[in-house]
């Protein structure tokens, strides 16, 4: 029995040793990792932005390949939920709650047990294609596993995570300017609406599937009745005062914008100020006025930087966007009715000539 006593005795003092030195380890935790990417603070924070790219560095998916992900919301924005389960590190939900362009990325880390901890990501510009990152955690371990802090060092996590992530950023190929590739697209647009109606005579000019759609010459006529009014709007909004504030109201990205624009699924009844003329029309000298438009909306950009296009937020039929996204809309709508016109050009009826 004194042999049993003792060895009860020993057990309950090498349980209550670390449950004794717990009471004086801090609660508190944190662990980071900074690292310089050769990469425009832009590209980078778009990226980090994203949680779902986690999977691409973060090291607890690379140790649990069978690692399952679910997801609630727009990825990349204020709310946006996601979920992951596993036997090898365990469950749990990031929420992101703030986001502060090309700054900080604020989450909301529950682990199913404890109180929530802090995610962020935290991007400073050193020069323009140099971005310092910080990826950290922050939070409070209950007690006894607060103890854990003295045998795990997290950082290695965070280190080896903000490497990777380096490797990944500086691999890709340097995006084109934001302006450059809007000068781009606006020449694309107008280049291919030239080409749709290159050498169409009158007749196939005017021809109409039915009586109630347009013709080539009517489409022409209605992408240039639309572009001085989307100026006019855009300019209102260059006009008035930046709105940072109103970020957070910006749920599209840019490529969203060119591919909703672009959708001919989705039908819109234009205005009666849009409607094209029913007598004929001069293509030929619609399409200098459509130039001439373009023309006066980069010019009206040039007056800006891409932070200031940014930091304007206006309504848009489709939801709040910036003043930088809107502008890649106006050559989006040319765009989508060079399209229509395809679609007359396929048209069985058309004129061979």
């Amino acid at each position: 029995m004194k042999t049993l006593k003792r060895i009860l005795i020993i057990a309950m003092i090498i349980i209550a040793i670390p449950l004794i030195i717990a009471l004086f380890v801090s609660r508190e935790f944190e662990a980071k990792s900074t690292v310089i990417i050769d990469k425009p603070n832009e590209e980078v924070f778009d990226y980090v932005r994203m949680v779902g790219n986690q999977e691409n560095f973060g090291v607890w998916f690379a140790m649990d390949p069978e690692i399952k992900t679910t997801s609630k919301g727009v990825d990349g924005t204020e709310g946006f939920v996601f979920s992951w389960e596993s036997d090898v590190v365990g469950n749990g939900t990031q929420t992101i709650t703030r986001l502060v362009e090309r700054d900080s990325i604020i989450s909301l880390l529950d682990f199913g047990f404890g109180e929530p901890a802090r995610g962020y990501f935290h991007l400073e510009e050193l020069e323009d294609d140099k971005t310092e990152v910080t990826w950290g955690i922050q939070g409070t371990s209950p007690y006894p596993f607060n103890l854990m802090s003295l045998f795990m060092d997290f950082n290695k996590d965070f280190e080896t995570g903000t490497r990777e992530l380096k490797n990944i950023l500086e691999s890709q190929p340097r995006k084109v300017l934001k302006f450059e590739e809007l000068r781009d697209y606006i020449k694309k647009t107008y280049v291919d609406l030239e080409t749709a109606v290159d050498g169409l005579s009158d007749h196939q000019l005017n021809f109409k599937p039915a009586p109630d759609r347009w013709s080539v010459a009517q489409c022409v006529e209605h992408i240039v009745l639309t572009a001085p009014k989307l100026n006019e709007y855009l300019q209102t909004a260059l006009d008035g005062p930046a709105n940072p504030e109103r970020k957070s109201e910006v749920k599209m990205k840019d490529e969203d914008i060119m591919a909703g624009i672009t959708n001919r699924e989705y039908k819109a009844q234009a205005s009666e100020d849009l409607i094209p003329s029913q007598g004929m029309i001069n293509v030929e000298q619609r399409l200098e006025e459509l130039d001439h438009h373009y023309d006066l909306l980069l010019r009206s950009l040039d007056e800006f930087t891409m932070e200031d296009l940014r930091n304007r937020i206006m309504d848009a039929p489709f939801g709040a966007v910036d003043t930088y996204q809107f502008a890649i809309f106006i050559p989006g709508h040319t765009a989508r009715h060079t399209l229509q016109i395809e679609e007359v050009k396929t048209d069985p009826g058309f004129p061979k000539n």
